[in-house]
């Protein structure tokens, strides 16, 4: 198990220490002490009950999240896997969209870069657009850029009332703050695909710590940490490390139960 050796002290003691370990047994004795105290978890004859009854809760409901996952992550996969398909053949054929697809293609993107989309008008003649409406000050210029980036548009026209804040304006009530063209992993909220992507990423930088083991590695490693953390989570980096405001990634709920009449609490709390 452990082989003993004798280094000099200042006081000519000796000193034991264990530098071979069986890792089978121990980790055999550590099973069976996780073991004994899951058992006791569960088996605790006032709250064994509802302890497995949550236990059972947790994992069916863990079940339908997972499968529900699984299903939002592949139909976008699917769909931005079209999308990538389709705007490479694009680029090798001519495009002369008529002005009702060209209307189409420009709706389609403003609500990356409005936060009112439906109080925009958008006309198109000639392939040229012409937009009008109410719109925040700060949205102006990311949607005439991203109106002006749209395939097929020859020239936009601006006829947008444009206002610093919402204020008693009809249209612009209500709505939420967009990201505009931001890269989406600079983005607070990730796509189902992007999350994938970053958490298998984490995944692959983790492995190949595990496997090199050096100081360049660990260092991959714990970046490919946070990466799957942030991908599984959806949770902004700074909250998982807890820097910043903002309501804090994890809450810990402590609880705890007193077999006791309300009454004797109450006095307990009212004596000096």
């Amino acid at each position: 198990m452990y082989r003993e050796f004798v280094s000099k002290w200042p006081f000519g003691r000796k000193r034991t220490i264990w530098d071979e370990i069986d890792l089978d047994t121990t980790l055999t004795l550590l099973g069976g002490v996780g073991l004994g105290v899951g058992l006791m978890y569960l088996l605790d004859p006032d709250r064994g009950n509802r302890r497995r009854a949550m236990i059972r809760d947790a994992a069916t409901r863990t079940v339908h999240q997972t499968g529900n996952a699984i299903g939002v992550t592949s139909r976008d996969l699917r769909h931005r896997t079209r999308g990538l398909v389709a705007e490479v053949a694009s680029l090798f054929r001519s495009d002369e969209a008529s002005d009702e697809v060209l209307e189409e293609r420009v709706r389609s993107k403003l609500g990356r870069v409005v936060s009112h989309p439906h109080s925009i008008e958008v006309r198109v003649e000639g392939g040229r657009v012409t937009l009008s409406g109410p719109v925040l000050a700060s949205e102006v210029d990311d949607l005439l850029s991203c109106a002006s980036s749209v395939r097929g548009v020859e020239e936009v026209e601006n006829r947008l009332e444009v206002h610093q804040q919402a204020g008693d304006v009809p249209g612009l009530q209500g709505g939420r703050e967009r990201s505009g063209g931001r890269f989406e992993l600079m983005q607070s909220n990730w796509s189902p695909t992007a999350r994938l992507l970053t958490a298998a990423a984490g995944g692959a930088l983790m492995g190949y710590c595990l496997k090199r083991r050096d100081a360049l590695s660990e260092s991959l490693g714990t970046l490919g940490f946070f990466l799957f953390l942030r991908g599984a989570t959806n949770v902004e980096m700074k909250r998982l490390i807890g820097v910043g405001g903002g309501r804090p990634a994890v809450e810990v709920q402590k609880t705890i139960n007193v077999a006791a009449p309300s009454s004797d609490l109450v006095n307990v709390a009212q004596s000096p």
